[in-house]
């Protein structure tokens, strides 16, 4: 008997989504999103973040609110991609991390694993896997311009995680290293050809597929994987299902970046582009807002799903991914341990001083 066998239609298709909402805690409209949808998962933001208590007691009455464990998301790189500095101070960014030395880049994946796991996160969106390139709006965050030495840090930072429980979110693939504009608020155009996506940009994907349990897809064009016109891998049946699925073979849970970013939003935000996501090959659907929008995104994916034998098809196989993956996850409460907050920062502190030294180090010889 598989997993999914035991959720109604209407369940399984709530699995597909992963939700934000505004505020420290959901409001009675968002609930209300929530009571009909049954998401999968929840993405939270500095937006739902007051203290280490609040946001600790929020993942823990969002884990319990529905028969089947959510994934608890966030965004947590350090750097400009630090959602929880407020509480423990400022963790380094990627690219100072790994330029610091694979010793560091651990301790700093060790206290970003140590934070999620005190405030109950399951689920970092990290690390970013793109390559370093001039200009790139990445730049910053990326680890390396070698995908081997992108592939080995980023590997350090996935045990780290992987040791506390929490699971990482590799993105974005195939790669927005060759990417200037910014997904948020455009659509980039990645011009590198096919043999380049292959023997650059995807390596550090393909190296690490056993690790992944989660691949984030692009908000970017990619002609040279054959999509002639504008369309996004995140909405391209040839990048996701054609190449990552079949040509490349991997197994795990394929989820979207944000589609509330202006790199989608532009071709429309309506209940169908939802179900064009699903129909592409993504296993989750993530949207950082919580509005009727969604209501009635679910139920076109679910009569799209009761209409279609393939869908059903599609469907099951994506919520059996889903939940194989959360199996992973710990069950049982959530640990919390009141000196940890003060520990943690310390760490973060004596681990910014010590980046900050060896960059001076580097600058003097």
């Amino acid at each position: 008997m598989k997993q999914s066998d035991r959720l109604t239609l209407e369940e399984k298709v709530g699995q597909l989504f992963c939700l934000g909402f505004q505020g420290y805690e959901p409001e009675n409209e968002t609930r209300d999103v929530f009571d009909v949808v049954r998401p999968g998962g929840f993405l939270l933001f500095q937006r739902n973040i007051e203290g280490f208590d609040q946001v600790y007691e929020l993942n823990s009455r969002l884990r319990e609110m529905f028969s089947v464990q959510p994934f608890l998301a966030i965004d947590h790189e350090g750097g400009r991609v630090d959602r929880l500095k407020q509480i423990f101070g400022p963790i380094p960014s990627m690219s100072q991390l790994a330029e610091s030395g694979t010793a560091q880049l651990r301790i700093g994946a060790r206290i970003i694993a140590a934070e999620l796991e005190a405030t109950g996160f399951n689920v970092d969106f990290a690390p970013v896997l793109d390559l370093r390139r001039t200009g790139s709006i990445v730049s910053e965050r990326s680890l390396s311009g070698d995908p081997a030495q992108v592939a080995r840090l980023a590997g350090a930072f996935i045990e780290e995680l992987s040791n506390r429980g929490i699971l990482a979110c590799g993105k974005h693939f195939p790669g927005l290293g060759g990417a200037i504009a910014d997904p948020h608020f455009a659509l980039p155009r990645i011009d590198a050809n096919k043999r380049i996506i292959m023997q650059e940009d995807i390596t550090p994907f393909v190296k690490l597929f056993d690790a992944l349990g989660m691949i984030m897809i692009a908000h970017a064009h990619y002609p040279g994987l054959g999509d002639e016109k504008p369309v996004p891998g995140s909405l391209s049946t040839r990048v996701i299902e054609g190449f990552l699925r079949k040509k490349l073979g991997y197994k795990g849970v394929v989820i979207t970046d944000d589609l509330a970013m202006g790199a989608i939003t532009s071709f429309g935000l309506t209940p169908e582009l939802f179900l064009r996501a699903f129909e592409a090959g993504n296993d989750v659907l993530l949207f950082s807002q919580s509005t009727p929008l969604v209501e009635d995104a679910f139920k076109t994916i679910l009569k799209a799903v009761r209409g279609s034998a393939s869908l059903r098809e599609r469907l099951e196989l994506a919520v059996e991914r889903i939940l194989t993956l959360k199996s992973r996850v710990e069950v049982g409460p959530l640990r919390y341990r009141t000196h940890l907050k003060a520990r943690i920062s310390r760490q973060a502190e004596k681990l910014r001083n010590a980046v900050v030294e060896i960059g001076a180090r580097h600058v003097t010889v």
